[in-house]
């Protein structure tokens, strides 16, 4: 009779977790928008995918502009301050999820943090707070 009730209490908990799911099968209700539509589409994936090419570019550039400066600076030069310029209207697309855009703030505060002092402040001001900020699907 314990191996009959062991067996019985092994399939209930394997069959718990079968077909579970969180997307609504069937046809969707009429009026009410399927799934996220802010997410859906191939639009969103491209701009996505755009914009994490765009701030990848913006890292080397931030590389090639922080080798010109020479040991640490306050307020950097010109070279470094246009290449963080672009990386921070280029990170404020809001296309992808806060904390990817916030790990590519982290990329770039480390690339500068030793050679511009002004540079890495600007960088931490701008990150975006994950409770305050709008966000994205991810």
């Amino acid at each position: 009779m314990e191996a009959r009730g062991l067996v019985l209490v092994a399939l209930c908990v394997a069959l718990a977790g079968c077909g579970g799911s969180s997307s609504a099968s069937g046809p969707p209700v009429r009026g009410t928008p399927q799934g996220n539509h802010q997410c859906d589409g191939s639009k969103l994936a491209a701009k996505q995918e755009q914009q994490r090419r765009t701030l990848t570019g913006d890292l080397r550039r931030l590389r090639l502009a922080a080798a010109t400066v020479k040991g640490y600076t306050q307020k950097g030069n010109p070279a470094i301050n246009r290449a963080v310029d672009r990386f921070e209207l280029d990170v404020a697309e809001e296309f992808i999820p806060v904390k990817e855009r916030s790990r590519f703030i982290d990329r770039a505060a480390a690339i500068v943090s030793s050679h511009c002092y002004l540079c890495f402040q600007a960088l931490e001001a701008n990150r975006p707070l994950a409770a305050g900020a709008k966000l994205v699907c991810g």
